[in-house]
């Protein structure tokens, strides 16, 4: 029976001036494999436990706005919910 590991801590940061949102599990820094897995998204993982060090999303300004059209807008603040769309009713 496999073991099941705990969460690992998630620390999210988006970089607006080269557009990559990353992903990142481990606290520190450690040596990785990176593979592109999907069109520009790059997972970088430990190449002898295979656990996943961070998740690159490249270009992601359009990303969203491929999902959530040209009306969506970021703004800076200590809220949690930053990500402002309009809902139709």
């Amino acid at each position: 029976m496999a073991t099941k590991k705990s969460a690992r801590e998630l620390k999210a940061q988006y970089d607006a001036e080269q557009d990559i949102l990353y992903l990142t599990f481990t606290k520190r820094a450690q040596k990785a494999v990176a593979e592109e897995i999907g069109d520009e998204v790059f997972v970088r993982y430990d190449p002898k436990t295979h656990d996943v060090i961070t998740i690159e999303f490249l270009n992601m300004s359009a990303r969203l706005e491929q999902v959530f059209g040209k009306d969506l807008k970021f703004i800076e603040s200590n809220r949690q919910e930053r990500l402002l769309f309009p809902i139709e009713s």
